[in-house]
């Protein structure tokens, strides 16, 4: 299905047909954007100007296609285009309106600064005459500045994908191709044809973009951002999905936007990857801490005594190549060989110590805090601490879930949250009960339209009952698998956790749970090998249920707010 822009039709005309073409358009397979009545607006020398598309398709390999739609009765004849009624068309007819379209992009694309995303962007125009048939089309004589080979008939209306594939693959006379990489592509997206103002991405291309999912800074959010403008330093708690790690990129573009060189540092190097691959703000260097380590002591393994020394010569030397710190999943922090090594504090002395306009910014969930035994000390003793209580990652029925185990408290959720389906947990007689599980449910994920799909596993890879049936760290070749502790300070559209067992729910192991699910947007699915007697066990022991217990594993999926099936 492609994606539509917005998601339902925007007002039209029935007699346009433009809800019948938006329907066609959304049945295309692929990696196709499209986007109903694009306009562009400006205001050159004091006057206001504006053009329409009916509809721009994007295809991050292909390029974009600006149509023109002109359904019903239409006629050229005396060099010029007239409707039905008469009148002459706008724009001196469909084809030159749709060619126009095609070059005040192109204008609009380069006075915004992303000229070279032309040189690698094919740009084309097309008509869709949707009440006519292809026959129809083959017997008029048309004028000499519109060719067939463009226009879209009736027959487009099944089978859209045949007629813009054909456009697609018309050959420009400069013989330009779309060779954009991925992050050119969702530049392309983002900054130019679907920008927002406080508008970041959830995780990925595939999640932001592709699902249309836009997280916009809450007030709260917002709040804090404008407080860190005052301070120097800070501790900012958030549980999973209030959004912690949005709001300490902004606050890091912020310093960058400024002229000054920021460290980014976290804890996992999956996490340092996706926020490199999208931000591409050259003042910021991202790092994990054993990154920063080797970097600095220019070794290819950590050395935390030699890292400590190095940066105490920056602190005497006054000379720390960073004005600005912002450490997300701060609790990771903890572990005790970063403790003794005490460079959390040099960093903190080297920032606020040696230059007054510096800051130091921790993020940190305290109940994710499964990296280490114990919080940072930096934390524990910071001065100013501040903390969200908003989650706007998860639908409420997943943050519900994912605290059950943990809290007796529901989860704050922003105005407006999307309650979702339930999360589903599945309990699996064997281990190959439980890999059939996996793939009826990625099957069935993908058949509602997502796409984006993680799979973790509470254990390790080897450990796991996926561990022979992945390669390079993908499931089906496709799909991302890895570990809860891994995959921390990432989410995903769709995550299924799986090698849930009566372990899962200890008090030491809970964690597990927890991280694991709250990294889930929109779809949890659970699946486990429990039997009756386990879920018995961790309903009386464990999440302290008393009463008679009747279907012990349908009652555990419906005290973790989840719908329970055994397969």
């Amino acid at each position: 299905m492609s994606i539509m822009i917005p998601k339902k039709p925007r007002e039209y005309t029935p007699s346009s047909l433009e809800g019948i073409m938006f329907d066609a358009l959304e049945d295309m397979e692929g990696d196709y954007y499209v986007f109903h009545s694009f306009k562009i607006e400006t205001v050159k020398n004091d006057t206001f100007y504006e053009s329409e598309t009916d509809f721009l398709i994007f295809h991050p390999k292909k390029g974009v296609i600006c149509i023109e739609a002109k359904a019903g009765h239409v006629d050229y004849h005396d060099g010029q285009w007239f409707y039905a009624s008469g009148e002459p068309m706008h724009n001196e007819g469909p084809f030159r309106q749709a060619s126009q379209n095609k070059w005040k992009l192109t204008k609009y694309i380069k006075d915004n600064g992303y000229a070279d995303l032309l040189n690698k962007c094919k740009l084309l125009h097309a008509v869709w005459f949707p009440s006519i048939t292809k026959n129809d089309l083959n017997s008029l004589t048309l004028p000499p500045d519109c060719d067939k080979a463009i226009v879209m008939t009736k027959e487009a209306l099944t089978d859209a994908k045949q007629y813009v594939d054909s456009i697609f693959a018309i050959e420009l006379p400069n013989k330009k191709e779309t060779t954009m990489s991925s992050r050119e592509a969702d530049v392309f997206l983002k900054k130019i044809l679907c920008p927002s103002c406080y508008v970041f991405p959830s995780k990925s291309f595939d999640s932001d973009i592709k699902k249309i999912v836009f997280h916009r800074l809450l007030a709260e959010q917002i709040n804090v951002l404008n407080f860190l403008e005052d301070q120097r330093s800070a501790a900012i708690n958030g549980a999973a999905g209030t959004g912690k790690t949005v709001i300490a990129v902004e606050k890091a573009k912020r310093e960058a936007r400024k002229g000054d060189k920021v460290l980014f540092l976290c804890y996992n190097s999956m996490l340092k990857d996706d926020l490199l691959e999208k931000n591409d703000e050259p003042n910021i260097d991202y790092f994990t801490i054993d990154g920063l380590a080797c970097k600095m002591c220019n070794t290819s393994v950590p050395d935390y005594a030699r890292f400590t020394s190095v940066l105490e010569d920056y602190y005497l030397a006054g000379n720390f190549p960073y004005k600005h710190v912002v450490i997300d999943e701060g609790q990771d922090f903890g572990k005790e060989s970063i403790e003794e090594s005490n460079f959390l504090k040099i960093i903190y002395d080297c920032i606020t110590e040696r230059d007054k306009n510096g800051s130091f910014f921790i993020f940190y969930d305290k109940l994710q805090n499964v990296q280490a035994d114990k919080l940072p000390g930096y934390i524990i003793d910071a001065d100013s601490k501040i903390t969200l209580y908003k989650n706007c990652r998860n639908t409420e029925n997943i943050a519900i879930t994912s605290l059950k185990p943990i809290s007796v408290r529901n989860p704050e959720l922003m105005e407006n949250a999307v309650k979702g389906v339930p999360a589903k947990m599945y309990f699996c007689s064997s281990s190959d009960k439980a890999i059939e599980q996996v793939n009826t449910s990625i099957d069935a994920l993908l058949a509602e339209g997502i796409k984006d799909i993680t799979i973790l596993t509470c254990k390790t890879e080897k450990e796991s009952v996926l561990s022979n049936l992945t390669s390079n760290g993908k499931f089906r070749n496709k799909y991302l698998f890895t570990t809860y502790r891994k995959f921390k300070g990432l989410e995903s559209d769709a995550i299924i956790l799986v090698d849930v067992d009566d372990t899962t729910f200890n008090k030491d192991n809970v964690m597990t749970y927890y991280v694991g699910t709250s990294r889930a947007k929109l779809r949890l699915e659970i699946i486990t090998q429990l039997s009756e007697d386990d879920c018995k066990d961790i309903l009386e022991n464990r999440l302290q249920i008393e009463g008679k217990i009747r279907k012990a594993q349908r009652e555990l999926a419906s005290k973790l707010n989840a719908t329970g099936s055994i397969v």
